[in-house]
């Protein structure tokens, strides 16, 4: 009896430490960068991208990018932070545009073509590295719970600089549209005109249960989210049902134009159907058939130029 016992406590022992183990290896996979603190590589680059002439158009729009010397610009996040932005004047601007990446990605791998269709048009431009992203520092991505803040301030120093009359218009794409949407849940300056809302998720926990259950396929999801909810809170003070989009947009009265690829296979874009549902400001929504994730810019070029200029009232 003894030695079965000892047998059953000794198993038991190794299951706890194998799902410890797993547990955290989930979470670290998830929540903590698993990358060097760079910009994506060309070949990360090409698979984001799914097109070598997409990838040629990024390559050009980023060269011609530092080819007009953008500033550098740095701030303390509420939490003590060094963030770090790009910021390109435009002359005789009509207002300026901040513009937020998402994950594991960088501001001029999904903006370097907007940006200078964008600026094209007479805005400046701010693009922020996210917390946790190349110059910014940070340990622990939130999925947006932190980075709203952070948004938050980026239109607060956009307006020390630009001042307070000039129109502000916000853009996320991915993660950055889950950060710029929940951003829309603060009260903010009455120059932010609008934002552009481009195949976010919801909110942490919904994109991540997703991830788990049906793109890995994880056993005992609900057990790793349990688990892994209660290691955020511990490692990186957040947890991941604390706020989401849908709750910042039952307050935002700004106007927003929501965009999806018909076609994404990472974020539903049933979530963006949720967002529209759930927006009681002015909302427009434009989908882009046979669309994958974060690219719809590029797909529909001309439907989407069209569709936000249209927004804008130019």
């Amino acid at each position: 009896m003894k030695k079965l016992t000892k047998n059953l406590v000794a198993v038991s022992c190794t299951v706890l430490a194998l799902g410890i183990l797993f547990v955290l290896a989930v979470y670290a996979f998830v929540f903590k960068p698993s990358f060097e603190r760079h910009d994506p590589t060309e070949k990360d680059n090409l698979s984001h991208f799914k097109s070598e002439a997409f990838l040629q158009k990024n390559i050009a729009d980023t060269e011609w990018f530092f080819e007009q010397n953008p500033q550098e610009l740095t701030m303390k996040s509420f939490d003590g932070l060094n963030l770090f932005a790009y910021v390109l004047p435009a002359e005789n601007a009509r207002g300026t545009f901040v513009l937020m990446h998402g994950y594991h990605s960088s501001p001029l791998r999904e903006y370097s073509s907007l940006m200078r269709f964008y600026h094209g048009l007479g805005y400046n431009i701010v693009l922020p590295y996210q917390r946790t992203h190349g110059k910014s520092e940070g340990k622990y991505v939130t999925f947006g719970i932190k980075e709203r803040y952070d948004l938050r301030d980026w239109i607060l120093e956009t307006n020390k600089i630009f001042g307070d009359q000039n129109p502000v218009y916000l853009q996320g794409i991915s993660m950055g549209c889950a950060t710029t949407v929940m951003c829309l849940g603060f009260d903010l300056p009455e120059n932010v005109k609008g934002a552009v809302a481009d195949c976010g998720f919801t909110s942490p926990r919904e994109i991540i249960w997703k991830v788990l259950k049906k793109d890995m396929k994880m056993p005992f999801a609900n057990v790793i989210m349990a688990l892994g909810n209660v290691m955020t809170k511990f490692f990186a003070d957040f947890s991941m049902d604390e706020y989401s989009t849908l709750l910042a947009l039952r307050y935002n009265k700004i106007p927003v134009i929501f965009i999806h690829g018909a076609a994404d296979d990472f974020v539903p874009v049933e979530m963006t159907f949720a967002n529209y549902q759930y927006c009681t400001s002015e909302k427009y929504l434009h989908l882009v058939a046979d669309c994958p994730h974060a690219i719809a810019y590029l797909i529909d070029e001309e439907g989407y130029h069209d569709k936000v200029v249209k927004f804008l009232g130019l």
